[in-house]
């Protein structure tokens, strides 16, 4: 019943259902004359939420609403659904977290089949399984306004998922859609790839944590391939998806030509599997963003990544952490970021065991890049040596690294002087974040460094460095 103050305890009990119903009263409020309202999290319920959806019929001003974690079931969305038929000007709607179940989805579907505008539906982690997912699916086949569907976390296996491939196929108004966290497999994969080959309309697309295995990953590659629209953005991450379909991964990159984004984060493509999009690197026009962290990538794959980021002038964000690419693999990135940086401004390196060798390579790489404005090298032993260096070369000269993460690194007081010295030497330089929680900084490394960063901050009008310990 959610926040409801149920009847028992005489006055106590009456006073608590006053308490509720005022707030009730505001949210109300809140929802008649706002455009944008978030009630995530407001323990309302079945009951309070039906109570409060009285305010969305024949409401205009409402555009967005957030009703996410409120405990509600299907039998509030019922009610809820009732008071949407009477509302036209809802675009965004979001039940995140609820457990509203098969029942809910059904229930909405229903209501979103005739629904004109709503563009944005997020109904992530609700409990959803094949049968939610299928009423969905009916749905998307009749509905031609929504943009954007979320349906991450739940419980959406092969029939499921193989309903929603249908729907894909026929639909053609839906951008976004992403069901990551569930259960679709290697044959939800493989409906899934029939539907994006017969789709023209989708943009993003993600099936991150899906267990597609390397299998689905070509069965999707073949139907992106053929997908008639211009895909953007891909998440692949967490499936278990090995070397074995990298060649296809590369021939579908080298061949494209709007993909921005790619997510195989916490896969298993090794160093075979990053010399193959290496190799792709050096013939792709469009790759903004890529994440392949956690991968298993030694020296070797970043050997071959190293050299491809000579010629490529994309991509703009690379993620590397988890992947034991050691001194060596750090040495071959730094000398290509140094003289041909290609676009790389964000870099993470989070636990990539660099060590304080690579490091030093890094460092002496900064003194000439120009790209770089973020870089994380969380997690490397870089002890006070490795911050050394990059004390040594943010000292001379940094026009464009403005956030520096330093984290988990066993840095003590040493070499937070280092760094507090090099802040006071070049105040004109870009660093404005620096992060160095979980080291072994005592309060007078703490004090060097907020003081040097106070000094800059007066020297330089008021220009502020944001320290994190």
């Amino acid at each position: 019943a959610g926040m409801g103050g149920g009847g028992g305890g005489g006055s106590s009990g009456k006073q608590l259902e006053r308490e509720f119903a005022k707030r009730l009263n505001d949210l109300m409020q809140m929802l008649r004359f706002n455009e944008s309202v978030d009630l995530q999290g407001s323990n309302l319920g079945n009951e309070g939420l039906a109570y409060v959806s009285e305010a969305l019929a024949f409401n205009d001003t409402l555009k967005f609403v957030e009703f996410g974690s409120n405990g509600v079931g299907a039998e509030g969305v019922v009610a809820m659904c009732e008071f949407l038929k009477q509302n036209k000007h809802l675009e965004s709607l979001s039940l995140q977290g609820n457990a509203i179940g098969d029942e809910g989805a059904v229930a909405l579907a229903e209501y979103m089949t005739s629904n004109m505008s709503i563009t944005s539906l997020n109904l992530s982690a609700n409990c959803i399984g094949d049968e939610g997912a299928r009423a969905l699916a009916d749905m998307l086949k009749r509905n031609s306004t929504l943009v954007s569907l979320e349906m991450n976390n739940n419980i959406i296996d092969y029939e499921g998922s193989a309903a929603l491939a249908n729907a894909l196929a026929s639909n053609a108004a839906l951008e976004v859609f992403s069901m990551n966290g569930n259960y679709a497999g290697t044959m939800g994969a493989s409906a899934l790839a029939k539907g994006l080959e017969a789709n023209e309309a989708l943009e993003e697309f993600n099936l991150n944590g899906n267990e597609i295995g390397s299998e689905g990953m070509r069965v999707i590659l073949a139907g992106l391939a053929a997908h008639k629209g211009k895909i953007e953005s891909i998440d692949f991450g967490n499936n278990k998806i090995g070397s074995d379909c990298m060649e296809e991964l590369a021939a579908y990159l080298k061949d494209d030509d709007s993909l921005t984004s790619l997510n195989l984060y916490m896969n298993e493509i090794g160093d075979i599997g990053a010399e193959k999009i290496a190799e792709a690197l050096k013939e792709n026009r469009t790759l903004e963003t890529l994440d392949i962290g956690g991968n298993n990538i030694y020296a070797m794959g970043m050997g071959g990544l190293a050299a491809a980021l000579k010629e490529n002038k994309t991509v703009k964000t690379l993620e590397l952490g988890y992947n034991p690419i050691g001194p060596s693999g750090a040495k071959a990135l730094a000398n290509s970021l140094k003289f041909h940086g290609g676009a790389v401004e964000v870099l993470r390196l989070g636990w990539c065991k660099i060590e304080k060798e690579g490091t030093i390579d890094l460092a002496e790489a900064l003194r000439y890049n120009e790209t770089l404005t973020t870089l994380d090298l969380r997690g490397n032993n870089l002890k006070d040596e490795g911050c050394a260096a990059l004390a040594g070369s943010l000292q001379i000269v940094n026009e464009a690294l403005s956030s520096l993460d330093l984290g988990y690194n066993e840095i003590k007081d040493k070499g937070a002087y280092v760094l507090a010295t090099a802040l006071k030497n070049n105040g004109d330089g870009a660093l404005n974040e620096i992060k160095l929680n979980n080291n072994y900084i005592t309060k007078f490394g703490e004090v060097a460094l907020t003081e040097a960063a106070d000094l800059v901050s007066e020297m330089h009008n008021g220009k502020e460095i944001v320290m994190y310990f």
